[in-house]
């Protein structure tokens, strides 16, 4: 989905509550039963979905012979990596609905932690620090964690169209002592949590088609994205640390941040916001590469394509004379898997 304005396609009551009760009763269900059965569950949900759902399965296979060499010359690997992948993300749908039950004792029991130290010296720098990922493992339980680790996130995100299910993952969201921000008008809120040291959490790797858009590399292609990482980076001089997660085997997540980048300011405003951007987006393709089927595949990543007068950001001619902060509204997290470290856009 497109980014829109959010009370565009508020549910009515009836829908909203026919939404909301089965994915509650699923939730209440679930805590019933150790993780490792609840993980079982979201697998086989995903299954499901992977067997129903044509459309994303369609748009799975069409992304992974386009990005991946070996599945673009065996449509037999393509479907296995397609088909795990909606198996993952029924388990993350299933953790992000557990998400509120969760406590800070259970952090052992879900992450391993790598780079932590690079997060720390970013921290330090008294910025704030921009934290930026992609629909890669569990983007949600990598913002629980860290709110619990001692750097508390401010996410964010396009509230869901649903406001009872909206209710209901926020709830989890902010247990460890994170924030939501919502998208529109948030740049202000934004710099104020920077001044305040807060990490900001940023997911940067969905199609984002509106003007102020930018053009980066993504497995060979034009992908679109939206400026606003790189124009914060760049006026605030905040660290930007990227981070990685990925579900082990054992049920745990690895989360690994890598050292902290910098915006080049090189003068040409237009040109370091694509660099910034564009070294965060070789960074998550290069894990998305090493663990293809935990990410998010059926999203149709690569569905606005350039213009032939090329790339824009906020302030330039094409951008609809809009000042940075109007125009670089914050780009959403997606607040479910099919929908929180989240969906940028």
């Amino acid at each position: 989905m497109s980014p829109r304005d959010p009370s565009a396609a508020r549910k009515g009551p009836l829908i909203a509550i026919a939404e909301y009760l089965p994915a509650r009763s699923l939730q209440v269900a679930l805590r019933l039963l150790p993780r490792r059965g609840a993980l079982a569950i979201g697998r086989w949900l995903g299954l499901i979905a992977w067997a129903l759902d044509s459309r994303h399965r369609k748009v799975a296979l069409e992304n992974l012979s386009a990005c991946l060499p070996e599945a673009a010359a065996d449509p037999a690997v393509a479907a296995r990596i397609a088909r795990r992948c909606f198996a993952h993300f029924g388990a993350v749908a299933v953790d992000c609905l557990l998400l509120p039950s969760r406590r800070i004792s259970d952090v052992e029991d879900l992450a391993v932690w790598k780079g932590l130290e690079h997060l720390k010296a970013a921290h330090l720098k008294g910025k704030g620090v921009l934290v930026t990922s992609g629909h890669l493992g569990n983007w949600e339980i990598v913002a629980l964690l860290q709110g619990w680790a001692g750097w508390p996130m401010a996410m964010v995100t396009r509230p869901l169209d649903n406001p009872l299910l909206e209710r209901l993952l926020a709830r989890g969201r902010i247990a460890s002592g994170n924030a939501i921000i919502h998208k529109r008008k948030a740049v202000r809120k934004v710099l104020r949590a920077l001044r305040d040291g807060w990490c900001i959490a940023l997911v940067i790797d969905q199609d984002f088609p509106e003007a102020d858009r930018v053009f980066v590399d993504f497995f060979g292609r034009a992908a679109s994205a939206a400026p606003t990482l790189g124009l914060i980076a760049l006026r605030t001089g905040a660290p930007v640390v990227p981070v990685m997660s990925r579900l082990l085997p054992d049920g745990r997540y690895e989360i690994e941040y890598l050292p902290a980048l910098q915006a080049r300011g090189s003068g040409d405003r237009e040109a370091d916001v694509i660099d910034i951007m564009s070294r965060c987006t070789a960074l998550l393709e290069q894990t998305i590469r090493s663990h293809p089927e935990q990410w998010l595949w059926m999203h149709r990543r690569f569905k606005t394509r350039p213009r032939a007068t090329g790339p824009t950001i906020p302030g330039r001619p094409d951008a609809a004379g809009k000042s940075p902060e109007e125009a670089s509204e914050c780009p959403q997290q997606d607040a479910a898997p099919s929908s929180s470290i989240g969906t940028a856009r």
